[in-house]
């Protein structure tokens, strides 16, 4: 006999284990210690909501966690949704839910907080929060003048890659609408004196940096300033560095010059 308004019936509970395949996790031993394998199917699949996903490390001393989330929001200016989750004082796990909003995060250069620079990179499978802070930042460089027959996507991703690891294009050098320089955003070692040209095709090429931080006179690197410099390098290229808008004039001297000079206060 059916009776007639709503059911009350509690549908069934589905199966919590339907994420994992029979085969994804195998327990075993490793040297006689316990070991669990994980398949790479379900790796991927525990990975997916972490791709949108930036390590923020903060250089110096700790602050709140409500407070760096109130300036991270303000500096990003996101349009979607922002997660974030801090894994101890001056790490912290930023989940993006729109696409743009992470570009946007990851290649719109370094910012700082109370004066303390931020170190940002992407999220990978292989982070691990005792881990040595990434001495590596973001940052766009400049290929002015650059010949309109390497205009070419693989070929401005290769350069960006010889400077450091080429993270995105500008939408106008990759479209072509401007030909004025190429723009290519990447990851740069911190480590590592910039560059200052790279030669292509028998003839060198300028490098322009946009809003790099805390700039060595002395070595040329990024992170500290001469007067902190560890490392007297005196032989080394010179750096043509840009604002937004404005190439910083070079007194004397010209990246492209086959006999560079070293850098100096100009920058």
């Amino acid at each position: 006999m059916a009776l007639a308004g709503p059911s009350h019936t509690t549908p069934p509970k589905q199966n919590q284990w339907t994420f994992v395949g029979e085969h994804d996790l195998e327990p075993g031993l490793f040297g006689g210690e316990p070991e669990l394998k994980v398949s790479e199917k379900l790796k991927d699949r525990l990975c997916s909501p972490w791709k949108k996903t930036l390590v923020v490390r903060l250089l110096g001393r700790s602050i709140s966690y409500a407070y760096l989330c109130s300036q991270l929001r303000w500096e990003w200016r996101q349009t979607g949704r922002l997660d974030i989750l801090d894994l101890n004082d001056r790490t912290f796990l930023v989940t993006f839910h729109n696409d743009q909003d992470f570009l946007h995060a990851l290649t719109g250069g370094p910012c700082t907080i109370l004066d303390h620079y931020l170190v940002v990179h992407q999220w990978s499978p292989s982070f691990r929060t005792a881990d040595k802070p990434h001495k590596s930042v973001v940052a766009w460089i400049q290929l002015p003048e650059l010949p309109v027959h390497f205009y070419h996507r693989e070929v401005l991703f290769a350069l960006g890659n010889l400077i450091g690891r080429t993270v995105k294009l500008d939408y106008h050098t990759e479209n072509m609408e401007r030909g004025k320089f190429a723009r290519i955003a990447v990851e740069l070692d911190m480590t590592k004196p910039m560059a200052t040209r790279i030669r292509l095709d028998g003839f060198w090429q300028p490098v322009l940096y946009e809003n790099v931080p805390e700039i060595c006179f002395e070595c040329g690197r990024i992170g500290h300033t001469e007067e902190s410099c560890s490392k007297k390098v005196c032989n080394v290229p010179n750096v043509s560095l840009t604002t937004k808008t404005h190439v910083l004039p070079i007194e004397g001297s010209s990246p492209s010059s086959e006999s560079p000079v070293g850098y100096g206060p100009w920058m």
